[in-house]
Formats: structure tokens, C-alpha cells, sequence
């Protein structure tokens, strides 16, 4: 392996991806669509919204990398033939990289904050960072909070667009307005989708590295409830999911918007009910559980794409 592709492995670019498309379909099919017809101009214009995305980026990709840096202990238990970290990028790149992601994504941040003239947005990005370096260290080897700590900063991904548009916050009139409430239950809604789904795969993941986690003295769910007890809160969470999507197909169908409301049924519900939530009542085998997590992601990115409709509709 080359060191570019290791590289481009360690930050995890199709998750890079992810987050790249969720806040381009966020700002072009919803925030800004809804702002332009009731009157008002967005406050990201278009090359402001490319460096918060770049700035969400560097900051994602800084985590991944202090993730596997102190994470080679268990990776040389449960991936070792997926290694980067110390094997073909060394300890010290590993940690002068993160040390540049991080410091020119908190800047970007804080650059667009300022521009936008909300400065102390950019304490969002510091905020993240933080979070993602205590995760690695500490939160992850805790029981639940790391699961906790990470899916809220997949929903701040989601969250952080609607944060740079003042107009949405900015007084209490623009919060109550039509367009003020909208886009909060819009971006609510797929806050909690990706809050939810994140502590899905976060849990199966912890599942799938127990061998791994247990001989680090990681202290995750599965290790501390057991398999049986753990898998009884996941399902639990897998039919709040269920609720809510059944939720979204009912608000929308009473819009009579029908091709979103297939959409969502063949697309998200379907798959997450038949290769996410039904697999995983019988798994009981590391590959049992990548599978699942590999079905979560897919779920995810169809769950994003939906945001489409609302270009189509609005």
C-alpha cells in the first residue's frame, strides 16, 4: 500500500464523503431553498459554505487519526491487516498530522464565523475537536459515552449548517416565524435520524470488537451488560428509528408528497428493517456484525439523499 492510499484510509475518506454530502444537500435542497422564498438571503454564500464543509472535514479526519492512534492496541487484536497507525504511517506523522487537520479546520472555522460576522461559531469546531480527543483517550473505553459522544457529533454534522444561518436564531420572531419553524423541524428531524442511527452502529461496532476492547480493559456495553442486555437496548433504539421514520412517512404523505413517502418506505425503512434490525436479532459473530454496520452506513446515505425531495418540493 502506498503512503498516500494508507493515508487517505486512516482519515476515512467515504465517511469524509458523508459528511461532505449531508451539509451540501442540507444547504442546496433545504436551508437555502426555504430562505429564498420567504425573502430572505442565506448568510453562507457559496464559497463561506465550501470552507465550513472543508472545516467539518479536517476536523472529522483529525478524530480518525488520534482514534487509531490510541487505538493500535486493539486494532493489533481485532484488525490487524487493516492497520495504518504504526504500521505504514509511524506514531509521530500519525500525531503531526492530526496536530495539522485539526489547527487548519478550527481556523477555517473561525474564518467564516468571522465573516459572517458570528465569531463565536467557531468555538463550534474547537468544541468538536476537544470531544473527539477526550473520545479517544477516555469516553470511548467508558460505558455508553463514547457511543453518546460520538453520535452527537454526527448530528452536530448535521446541525452545525443550520447554526451558520443566523436567520433561522437570530431573534425570537425569526424563531417563530413559518420559515424559522420549518427549517428547526427539518434539521431536527435529521439530527435525530443520524443521532439515532450513529448510537446503532456504534453499539453493533462494539459488539464486533469485544475480543479486542475486553484484553484493552475497555469498558463498553456489550462488556459490562452482556450480549443479551445489549442487544435489548439496540432493538429498543431500532424501533425509536422505526417511530420515527413511520412518523416522517405519515407527515409527508398528509402533503401529499407520495414519491418521498415511497422513497423513504423502499429505501430507508425496508432495508433498515430486513438487513439491519432482522440480522441482528440472531448475529452473534464479528463478521455477523460488520455486516450490520455496513448496512447502517448504507441506510445512512439513503436517509441523507432523501433530502432531494424537498429541492423537488419545496
Amino acid at each position: 500500500m502506498t503512503l498516500l492510499a494508507a493515508f487517505f484510509r486512516m482519515i476515512r475518506y467515504p465517511n469524509l464523503i458523508y459528511i461532505a454530502l449531508t451539509q451540501l444537500l442540507l444547504q442546496y435542497c433545504v436551508v437555502r431553498p426555504v430562505l429564498l422564498n420567504s425573502g430572505a438571503e442565506p448568510s453562507l454564500t457559496l464559497p463561506h459554505f465550501l470552507m465550513l464543509t472543508l472545516s467539518t472535514i479536517l476536523v472529522a479526519a483529525g478524530g480518525y487519526i488520534i482514534n487509531d492512534y490510541f487505538d493500535i492496541n486493539i486494532d493489533l487484536v481485532n484488525k490487524p491487516e487493516k492497520m495504518v497507525v504504526d504500521r505504514i504511517i509511524n506514531r509521530r506523522w500519525a500525531m503531526a498530522w492530526h496536530t495539522i487537520l485539526n489547527m487548519a479546520g478550527v481556523s477555517l472555522g473561525f474564518l467564516v464565523a468571522f465573516q459572517i460576522g458570528q465569531f463565536y461559531l467557531g468555538f463550534v469546531q474547537v468544541i468538536c475537536t476537544l470531544l473527539l480527543w477526550f473520545y479517544s483517550t477516555s469516553f470511548k473505553r467508558q460505558v455508553l459515552i463514547g457511543n453518546v459522544v460520538i453520535s452527537i457529533l454526527t448530528a452536530l454534522s448535521v446541525v452545525v449548517v443550520g447554526f451558520y444561518e443566523k436567520q433561522i436564531y437570530s431573534s425570537f420572531e425569526a424563531i417563530m416565524s413559518f420559515e424559522g419553524r420549518k427549517l428547526i423541524k427539518i434539521i431536527g428531524v435529521y439530527a435525530t435520524f443520524a443521532f439515532v442511527l450513529s448510537m446503532v452502529r456504534e453499539i453493533v461496532k462494539d459488539m464486533e470488537d469485544m475480543i479486542g476492547d475486553s484484553k484493552d480493559g475497555c469498558r463498553t456495553l456489550p462488556i459490562v451488560w452482556g450480549l443479551k442486555k445489549t442487544k435489548r437496548f439496540t432493538i429498543l433504539l431500532m424501533v425509536i428509528l422505526q417511530a420515527l421514520l413511520i412518523t416522517i412517512m405519515i407527515v409527508t404523505g398528509l402533503k401529499e408528497w407520495y414519491a418521498a413517502v415511497a422513497y423513504i418506505f423502499v429505501f430507508v425503512l425496508v432495508p433498515f428493517t430486513f438487513f439491519v434490525q432482522k440480522p441482528f436479532l440472531t448475529a452473534y459473530s464479528p463478521e455477523q456484525y460488520h455486516k450490520i454496520s455496513t448496512w447502517i452506513k448504507i441506510v445512512m446515505l439513503t436517509g441523507i439523499l432523501s433530502m432531494i425531495f424537498f429541492k423537488i418540493m419545496l
